[in-house]
């Protein structure tokens, strides 16, 4: 019984992974978001996928991407300080980018 809870377990998040680290899963989501204005759950969102995309080893090599550093993303995605919009919007297009792509 254990290994099957186990192995359900692993299942999910498996499925959570593949589905966050998906870019057009992720833009889905994302405009569900946009049109409530939430703006949180969109860079929760973008955490999501930096952590789970294939093309992506590290924040930082996300952060040089969309070409900032590793601190202003981190500060944008841990909602600890105000991060130019700039940085926010390049990180959507990013994530748009990886879409056409995937």
């Amino acid at each position: 019984m254990a290994i099957k809870q186990k192995a359900a377990r692993s299942a999910r998040r498996l499925g959570l992974k593949q589905r966050f680290g998906d870019p057009k899963s992720v833009l889905e989501m994302m405009s569900d978001f946009i049109r409530e204005g939430d703006i949180a759950a969109i860079t929760d969102l973008i955490a999501a996928y930096v952590s789970n995309s294939p093309l992506y080893k590290s924040q930082e090599e996300f952060a040089q991407k969309i070409g900032t550093t590793r601190q202003t993303l981190h500060r944008m995605l841990s909602h600890s300080e105000t991060v130019s919009l700039g940085v926010f919007f390049k990180a959507i297009e990013q994530i748009h980018s990886d879409a056409e792509g995937f």
